[in-house]
């Protein structure tokens, strides 16, 4: 098996009512990420509204950098089969985070309304419960403060199938020693946001992808790192808050099973998860990543080589932006650049490209880091005189996604041209649904008055690929250019197969095979941008 994300991270997420103290302590947010296998100092952080920036900013880095990235958040994805009827209407656990981000109250500084939301929740429901647990002086009759006040005939079960099976608490539980309730009621907004602020790239793993990894960039997946308290215990330094060590020893465990190629089948549930208990799970309840596979997630911790930063960032600073603790490096742009060519064009085969396309080649190269993408290389005789032209006449550049956008400098571009990602359009969704397609494809549909002689950059998705084929199948303009990039193990390589067998009228260029994403995407809009009068002699 191969490596399936370049970034992991885990998060311990917090439900304080107030910001954490300055000083690093437990309970609060932590979270610990290895990038590519190089360990960060784990980031402490004090409010729910700077971690989910802070998350945010790490996410939209490591996808222009072209990186997959896996999450990991600490608390509970769902709640016990039927809860989510009785309160959404829905037996999905997707509709349920949205009502729960509908719902919820919370405010920079940590401030909630979580009570009055399990209140409301509580009164679906006969009798008293099932939440439970507030302080006496909390004003919230309706939540009982002792699990053995509660009282009713139709109360939910009080745990899922995961927690039964790891020993874990019950998620009714909102307050005192090991509660978790409280945890989801504010988390799972936060995993709506992530998903929402990157539409089509950001999984939540069951309910997006089922039982497997999926395929999208980023995927956010339930852990718990009790799993591994033993091993956080003994890799626990001095005055380390156990908490930081929990983070830590969970991240390098699942990047260690990923440099052996061994965490594809924590993603599938535990062996005794069959039949309808897995379609509950993968529909509604939501699973613990790596229970069932305790004793690979144990050695995978134990023989872990990461070696961690001890130095803590500013609180609130993105992983991405903290100062580094590693041997010297080179910080100048334009040492960085040449010394990066210099390797390439060592290494890589280009003596087939011309000097334009060979500038290309090499740009996208830099961008994955892969000499041998060199081969897979392949474009129509005129691909890049047609879309270096088309710049130059400021034509629109077509993006699938905005990870293609953030990836091109806007300023670069010769004629101040336009560049267009549909993707959160309103419109999409509607349109999703009458076409029967994903919401990538629809989006390109939302690009006829503009596709007439543009630049077309497809970095993430196949089906935006294949929908744009119907289109000009359908009689849709023509594109001067379409860039075919999209990764994946699904579509990716049959849509550009059927790009290059079949351009319909277009130039083209394109990654054949499985390998490509939105970094490389935007590099090859870069190198066109030069224009055809300045190649390279």
């Amino acid at each position: 098996m191969t490596r399936l994300f370049d970034t992991h991270v885990v998060v311990d997420w917090s439900a304080r009512s107030r910001p954490s103290p300055a000083r690093p302590s437990r309970d609060a947010i932590w979270w610990a990420a290895l990038r590519d296998g190089v360990a960060e100092a784990p980031a402490y952080v004090q409010t729910r509204a700077a971690a989910l920036d802070g998350l945010e900013a790490l996410i939209r880095a490591e996808r222009a950098a072209g990186r997959r990235v896996l999450i990991g958040f600490d608390f509970p994805f769902g709640y016990p089969e039927g809860v989510a009827r009785r309160i959404c209407g829905s037996d999905r656990g997707l509709d349920l985070i949205g009502w729960f981000a509908d719902a919820v109250r919370d405010d920079r500084d940590n401030a909630s309304n979580r009570f009055e939301v399990a209140a409301r929740i509580n009164g679906l429901y006969d009798g008293t419960g099932p939440f439970w647990g507030r302080p006496a002086s909390w004003d919230h009759p309706a939540i009982p403060e002792r699990k053995s006040d509660r009282h009713g005939t139709d109360h939910p079960p009080e745990t899922r199938r995961a927690d039964r099976m790891a020993g874990a608490k019950t998620v009714w539980q909102l307050a005192y020693a090991g509660s978790v309730g409280s945890q989801v009621i504010v988390g799972l907004p936060a995993l709506h946001r992530l998903r929402a602020a990157f539409p089509g790239e950001v999984a939540i793993w069951p309910f997006d992808t089922g039982l497997s990894a999926g395929e999208a960039p980023v995927v956010l997946a339930e852990v718990y790192p009790s799993l591994l308290q033993p091993v956080a215990h003994a890799a626990r330094r001095d005055d380390e808050v156990l908490d930081s060590a929990q983070v830590r020893v969970s991240a390098a465990a699942l990047a260690g099973l990923d440099r052996d190629g061994a965490l594809g089948p924590l993603f599938a549930g535990a062996d005794g998860l069959t039949g309808g208990d897995r379609e509950v799970v993968a529909r509604e309840e939501a699973w613990i990543l790596g229970l069932g596979h305790e004793a690979a997630l144990r050695q995978a911790a134990d023989r872990s080589t990461f070696i961690w930063p001890d130095k803590l960032p500013p609180e609130g600073r993105s992983p991405t932006a903290r100062k580094p603790v590693m041997r010297p490096y080179d910080k100048d742009p334009s040492t960085i650049r040449a010394r990066a060519e210099a390797a390439i064009r060592a290494e890589a085969r280009l003596e087939r490209f011309d000097p334009a396309m060979r500038r290309l080649a090499v740009g996208v190269i830099a961008a994955c880091g892969m000499v041998e993408v060199a081969d897979r290389l392949a474009f129509s005789p005129l691909a890049f005189d047609a879309g270096a032209l088309a710049l130059t006449r400021g034509a629109p550049v077509l993006c699938d996604c905005e990870t293609v956008r953030a990836g091109i400098a806007a300023q670069a571009l010769p004629a101040g041209n336009e560049v267009i990602v549909t993707l959160g359009d309103p419109r999409v969704p509607q349109i999703a649904a009458g076409i029967g397609n994903t919401r990538a494809a629809a989006a390109v549909e939302l690009w006829a008055d503009r596709m007439e002689g543009a630049v077309v950059a497809i970095g993430t998705s196949p089906t935006a690929l294949f929908h744009l084929l119907d289109l000009l199948d359908q009689g849709a303009p023509r594109p001067a250019l379409i860039l075919g990039f999209p990764p994946g193990f699904a579509g990716a390589a049959e849509s550009k197969a059927e790009l290059a067998s079949n351009p319909r009228g277009c130039d083209y260029m394109l990654l054949r095979g499985r390998r490509g994403g939105a970094a490389m995407a935007a590099a090859a809009v870069a190198a066109l941008a030069s224009g055809p009068a300045e190649r390279e002699t």
